[in-house]
C-alpha cells in the first residue's frame, strides 16, 4: 500500500516536471477605458521562467513556497521589462506588477498593469520573454482594446509587430 503511494506520487511529480516538447507564453493585454491603463495577464510555465530568470544570474526563487525570495516580484518584473516592451503612440509604457499567482499546476501568473494611456492608436510591442533560453519558444499575446480584437505570436524570428488603430 505504502509502496504504491510512494509509486504515484512519484510518477505524478516526474510529470509535472517532465521536459516538454512545446514552450510558450500567453499575454492578455485589455485596454480599460476607464482606468486609461492596459491591464495584462502574462501565464508562463512555472519552471520555464525559473530557468530562464537562473540564466539571467537571478538567485534561486523558490516561487510560490514558503522560501520565497521577498525580492521575487521585482526580479520577474525586471525580466518582464527586458524582454517585453509595450509602446502606445510612440512612448514607452512603464509596466508596472500588480502581483502574481503561482498555481499547483506549475503555471505562473503575473499580473501587469501599464501607466495611464489616453485614446491608444498605434501600439508596437516587442516580446523576445524566455527565447534566450528555449529557441522553440512561442509567445502568444491577446490584445483588446474596446470592441477590436487582435492576436499576435512571437518567436526567436519574429519579436516585434505593430498595430495601428482607427
Amino acid at each position: 500500500m505504502i509502496r504504491n503511494f510512494i509509486l504515484i506520487v512519484l510518477v505524478t511529480m516526474s510529470v509535472a516536471f517532465a521536459p516538454h516538447e512545446y514552450f510558450v507564453s500567453v499575454t492578455e493585454a485589455e485596454y480599460n477605458e476607464q482606468s486609461q491603463t492596459f491591464q495584462m495577464t502574462m501565464k508562463f510555465i512555472g519552471h520555464d521562467l525559473e530557468k530562464a530568470l537562473s540564466e539571467a544570474g537571478v538567485p534561486e526563487l523558490n516561487l510560490g513556497t514558503e522560501k520565497e525570495d521577498k525580492s521575487a516580484d521585482k526580479y520577474i518584473l525586471d525580466y518582464i521589462n527586458k524582454t517585453f516592451q509595450f509602446n502606445v503612440n510612440d512612448k514607452k509604457m512603464t509596466l508596472q506588477m500588480v502581483g502574481k499567482e503561482v498555481g499547483n499546476d506549475d503555471f505562473i501568473y503575473c499580473y501587469i498593469e501599464t501607466e495611464k494611456v489616453r485614446k491608444p492608436k498605434k501600439i508596437l510591442i516587442e516580446n523576445s520573454m524566455l527565447v534566450e533560453v528555449f529557441t522553440a519558444q512561442e509567445n502568444i499575446v491577446y490584445l483588446t482594446i474596446s470592441t477590436k480584437k487582435s492576436s499576435f505570436s512571437f518567436n526567436k524570428d519574429k519579436r516585434k509587430k505593430t498595430l495601428n488603430i482607427e
